[in-house]
């Protein structure tokens, strides 16, 4: 009887601790410099410490005639409860226009320059129209969104 209860109680363990999720938030902060350069910042956020392969997509800044964006990929550490930024780009904008940029959180792969797919965590999208009468970036992609995902 207790091999029993001590073999319940380790698959238990087991089972608590290779389903460890953590509750993930990113917002983009959008800014402007005095020469009209727009600055978008990807934030993430957890409330766990978790290892992330990260992919940053989208066309970027639009405008007329122009389309900028820097999307690259690489792996990133959240620590809990820390925000920290993977991603920082900038480009002149002189309204109209649209940001359309995404970042894709994937599980952390053993070998990062692996051509194999990497499972999907969880998905960002910063998507926003820029009106001609702009002057000031809204604070409106800055609104977290949050996403459970693995972190094993």
């Amino acid at each position: 009887m207790l091999i029993r209860a001590f073999v319940t109680a380790a698959f238990f363990v087991f089972l608590s601790t290779s389903a460890q999720a953590a509750k993930v938030c990113a917002w983009m902060v959008e800014t402007e410099t005095p020469d009209d350069e727009r600055v978008l910042v990807i934030w993430l956020q957890s409330d766990a410490d978790a290892d992330v392969f990260y992919q940053i997509g989208g066309r970027g800044i639009v405008t007329p005639g122009n389309t900028g964006n820097a999307p690259n990929d690489g792996t990133f550490s959240l620590k809990a409860g820390t925000a920290d930024s993977p991603w920082k780009y900038g480009q002149t904008l002189e309204p109209p226009g649209k940001i359309d940029v995404t970042i894709v959180l994937h599980k952390m792969p053993a070998d990062i320059f692996s051509e194999a797919p990497k499972p999907l965590l969880a998905r960002f999208a910063f998507e926003r129209d820029v009106p001609a009468s702009e002057k000031k970036p809204p604070a409106t992609l800055a609104r977290k969104q949050c996403a459970t995902i693995r972190t094993n």
